[in-house]
């Protein structure tokens, strides 16, 4: 009687998955990509000593779509994920090929800087590492 139950209970289990159908759960939060956007990528990010300070320039290799760049900067490791990068200066794009921020409130030691871009449509790129010793003020 035991192992007439069982099968009955395997037997329905199975047909019953089959006909279930697997529930499939949709994210209802919609994001907004621009697809032309994502091609985009940094032509170039450098940065230099300049007297007490760093400069920074940057350059895309198309500005379509971009709303600004936020300059981060970190004393820290760039690689460590906990590393604290300080927003430093938001410039807005224009129609200019190259952006250039000069940054004259730095401390003594190695400085780490990157450039973010942000488009229309909740997108955004992050540019290379670049980084700058500043011996003594």
């Amino acid at each position: 009687m035991k192992s007439q139950l069982l099968a009955f209970s395997t037997i329905l289990l199975i047909t019953a998955s089959s006909i279930i159908p697997t529930p499939v759960f949709v994210s209802t939060k919609a994001k907004n990509t621009v697809v032309s956007n994502q091609s985009a990528e940094f032509s170039f990010f450098r940065t230099h000593r300049q007297q007490k300070g760093a400069v920074a320039t940057w350059a895309l290799t198309t500005n379509t779509g971009v709303l600004y760049f936020q300059l981060q900067r970190t004393y820290q490791d760039p690689t460590d994920p906990y590393s604290m990068w300080e927003n430093i200066a938001t410039i807005e794009c224009t129609a200019e090929r190259t952006f250039k921020y000069n940054d004259k409130e730095v401390l003594a030691g190695r400085i780490y800087y990157r450039v973010v871009a942000y488009f229309e449509g909740d997108y955004s790129i992050t540019s290379e590492v670049s980084d700058i010793k500043i011996v003594s003020h």
